[in-house]
Order: C-alpha cells, then sequence, then structure tokens
C-alpha cells in the first residue's frame, strides 16, 4: 500500500511539473502584456515592473477591438449553428440507411479529415473567388461551416448507433412522421455529442487564423479577432506591445467557455465511441 501511494504522488508530481511547463507560455505572454517593448525585450522572464491596465487600452483603441469582437462572434454563432442545423440531421440519415451509396456519402463528408488543409486551400480559395465570396463575411461563413462539417457527422454519426431504433419504431408505429420523429425523439437524445461538437468547434471558429486570411484576407470590415493579431507580425515589423494584450484579451472568452464547458467534451466523445 505504500509502495503504491508512493508511486501515486511521484506520479502527481510529474503531472504538475508537465502542467507548469506547458502553462508556461500563456502566463510568460500575460506577464509581458503589461510590460514597454524595451523591458519586454530584455526582461522577458521576469514580472513586470508596473501593472497598468494602460497598453490593454491603447490595444483595445488600436486593434478596435469591439469591431473584432463583433466579427468573430458573428462567425462563431453563425458557422456553430449552421453545423448544429445540419450536421444531425446528414449524420441521422446516413447512419440509418444500410446501403451503398449511404457508406460511399458518408465517406465523401468526411474525407476532408484525412488530408491535409494545405493541400487543398489553393484549390478552395480558388473556389470561393471564382463565385464572388472572397472578402466577405458570408464567404467565410459558408467555409467555415464546410470545413468543420465533417469532423461533426463523423462524431455524430457514431453516436446515432447507440440510439435504440425500436424508439423509432415505436413513435411509427404510433403515426409519428420522419420529420416530428427526428425533432421529437432523436434529435433530443443526441444533446451529449452536439454539446461537444459546440464546444469543439466553438473552439475552432473562434481562434481560426488560417481560414479568415484565405478567404477574407486583410480586410479591416470583415478580419476576424486571431487573423487581426497575427497580421500585427511581419517581416518588417512585429508590433508586441499591441499584440500581447491582444492575444491575453482573446484568449478569456475561449478559456472561459472551455473551462465551463470542458466536462460536456469528455462525455459526448466517450458516449459516442461506443459503436463509433
Amino acid at each position: 500500500m505504500e509502495s503504491k501511494s508512493r508511486g501515486i504522488s511521484i506520479f502527481s508530481i510529474i503531472i504538475l511539473l508537465a502542467s507548469i511547463l506547458w502553462l508556461m507560455p500563456l502566463v510568460l505572454i500575460f506577464f509581458n502584456s503589461f510590460k514597454p517593448y524595451n523591458d519586454m525585450m530584455q526582461n522577458f522572464l521576469t514580472l513586470p515592473t508596473s501593472w497598468s491596465l494602460d497598453k490593454y487600452i491603447e490595444t483595445w483603441v488600436t486593434f478596435d477591438f469591439s469591431l473584432l469582437i463583433s466579427n468573430t462572434l458573428l462567425y462563431t454563432v453563425l458557422s456553430v449553428a449552421g453545423i448544429i442545423l445540419f450536421a444531425p440531421m446528414a449524420a441521422y440519415k446516413l447512419a440509418r440507411t444500410k446501403s451503398m451509396v449511404s457508406k460511399i456519402c458518408f465517406m465523401l463528408i468526411i474525407m476532408p479529415m484525412m488530408v491535409p488543409f494545405q493541400s487543398y486551400m489553393i484549390s478552395l480559395t480558388k473556389l470561393v473567388s471564382n463565385v464572388n465570396l472572397t472578402g466577405t463575411k458570408p464567404g467565410y461563413i459558408i467555409v467555415s461551416i464546410g470545413l468543420l462539417m465533417p469532423l461533426a457527422v463523423f462524431m455524430i454519426h457514431g453516436f446515432v448507433k447507440n440510439v435504440p431504433i425500436e424508439l423509432e419504431e415505436s413513435a411509427d408505429i404510433d403515426g409519428a412522421g420522419r420529420i416530428r420523429m427526428y425533432f421529437t425523439i432523436v434529435l433530443p437524445l443526441l444533446t451529449p455529442i452536439l454539446t461537444t461538437v459546440v464546444v469543439l468547434d466553438t473552439l475552432a471558429s473562434w481562434n481560426d487564423i488560417i481560414t479568415n486570411q484565405l478567404i477574407v484576407g486583410g480586410k479591416a470590415s470583415a478580419i476576424n479577432l486571431q487573423n487581426a493579431l497575427y497580421m500585427r507580425f511581419s517581416a518588417q515589423t512585429s508590433d508586441w506591445e499591441h499584440a500581447l494584450p491582444g492575444i491575453v484579451m482573446s484568449m478569456i472568452p475561449s478559456l472561459i467557455f472551455f473551462v465551463a464547458m470542458q466536462k460536456h467534451i469528455v462525455g459526448g466523445i466517450t458516449a459516442g465511441a461506443v459503436k463509433g
């Protein structure tokens, strides 16, 4: 028993040290967000000499943070709403239809998960340009939904297999139509996995940089928060004084959201993994 307790203690210490090491970059970003540029460059690993919020206020005004947050929130809400509307329908239909066509459609939907995004991002950008959606908010939202859809369908598809088909058969005997059956019986049972999808896709959409750069570019009225922060760094300039406070402010909503919802991620993935 003593040997087992000692082993658990050593393991806990290792986990604690690993956690501190993993969090260290975030801690350094937070500390240095309060420093002037010269102090940041010369004493990056030390605590700030003052904890003034002047740089945060200046960054909020310089970046036009209210616009960036409203854009990012709009993209996140509409992208996740589109996923939650269409992904369960597609996954449910594909899971309940036992045919070769259904299997082929399922493979085509999840295929983007199997190849690197870099391998098709140029053709994707060209396609968006050909339909005149480059630099527009609708274009970015449509592309975001399309890129997030494969994983959502894959996860929900595995979860649907755990839903007893007898419930649908009983509803069918009682005279419920397919649409009513889906919305009143099937969809409520998908709540655990849908919550997981909402959490993962919300974080992915909020923190997106590459897709926003490709579709929106540097258009001020449509750029999202992370892209605006990234554009503060280039071969000619690195605006650390404003970028670090901006990074801290951009992380706060996603960290709060993740901490509040993390239990749903584990629960939903575990529940959907049984027959996935």
